[in-house]
């Protein structure tokens, strides 16, 4: 079946192309009325390119995230489907960790959307001026270039929730307590390490188990293996995503390593499967659907208001979630069986 045309339509009223463009940019031209019937006898559908040719809008916003198999990003874009609205929708662009995929991907959107929401793969220099070439709205969720107080942001308070798990790891009695970290080129990797680095500073212990890795599950199975393959191996460790936790805990189970009664684990991010794992699993958890609609508000007053919008900035806080991955390290289980045996 042929698509019928824009100019089918005015040979079938017997008008010019340019009325019947007029009257489907919203103007009062002649023959109004055998127009609309003419679009339903002939069932004519505008594209999206002819509707926006007026507005020069596309009524789409891309997400742009560097994985989507991390539970994290998943909700995220979740939370900005629930926000976007009925007049829009969402393109979701996943670079797979690669800043190649992502060049390319942000080129290729270029004209082609109203907006971008990204987590950026890297906020290096160079990361400032790549953004700002492509003329497009972005927000960043998540993550944020070095100048990003020109860019809209929707953020977690990472480093407060590296500092609750650290305390809890600390008033539970532990000394040797370590932190598989994220990259420290990136903005949670960072806060994450610096809220946990100032708990032990503040408490007078040893940052002698921090190891940075990736944010996979790979990386935290290595980092764990590492860990346990230490003489003075540590009673708890800080994990800085939900991935990097799963491939600790894996790396755990093979090794048949307890937990917590000989190791200590706590997560950043909840998972959905946390509290059926056994035991289940100390969190910091925060509310990542939340964060996605943030972004998605922030987006859509700057595509409302124009480029006079100013850039504004949301947090979303943390919480400790207990469960029961975490324990008083092994001496201090000892001392209180014994005293219960007495």
């Amino acid at each position: 079946m042929s698509t019928v045309t824009i100019t089918d339509v005015a040979k079938h009223v017997g008008v010019s192309v340019a009325t019947i463009s007029r009257h489907l940019s919203g103007f009062t031209v002649r023959n109004e009325e055998k127009i609309r019937q003419a679009i339903i006898d002939l069932n004519y559908r505008p594209s999206a390119a002819a509707r926006n040719l007026k507005s020069g809008r596309t009524g789409i916003i891309a997400i742009v995230v560097p994985d989507i198999t991390n539970p994290f990003f998943a909700s995220i874009v979740e939370g900005a489907e629930g926000a976007v609205g009925e007049d829009r929708m969402i393109l979701l662009v996943n670079t797979g960790d690669s800043r190649q995929r992502e060049e390319k991907a942000l080129a290729q959107l270029f004209g082609r959307v109203d907006g971008v929401i990204m987590a950026p793969l890297t906020e290096d220099e160079e990361g400032p001026s790549f953004f700002s070439q492509f003329g497009l709205p972005i927000v960043f969720v998540d993550r944020v270039t070095q100048d990003g107080e020109k860019f809209s942001t929707a953020l977690t308070d990472n480093a407060k929730g590296a500092t609750i798990a650290t305390n809890h790891l600390i008033a539970l009695g532990h000394k040797k307590i370590a932190m598989i970290s994220g990259p420290l080129s990136t903005t949670p990797g960072k806060k994450r390490a610096d809220g946990f680095k100032a708990s032990l500073k503040e408490s007078g212990l040893p940052c002698q188990y921090f190891i940075e890795s990736d944010f996979s599950e790979e990386g935290g199975y290595a980092a764990m293996s590492a860990l346990l393959e230490r003489e003075d191996a540590p009673t708890a460790v800080f994990t800085a995503n939900n991935l990097m936790t799963i491939g600790a805990l894996h790396a755990l189970r093979d090794r048949g390593v307890a937990v917590p009664n000989q190791i200590s684990i706590i997560g950043f991010d909840d998972l959905d499967f946390a509290e059926l794992i056994n035991p289940p699993l100390t969190v910091i958890a925060r509310d990542a659907r939340l964060q996605g609609a943030l972004a998605m508000e922030l987006m859509i007053k700057q595509l409302t208001n124009g480029a006079s919008t100013q850039p504004e900035h949301s947090m979303v806080d943390v919480q400790l979630v207990e469960r029961g991955s975490c324990a008083p390290p092994r001496e201090m289980q000892t001392i209180a069986f014994n005293k219960v045996d007495r």
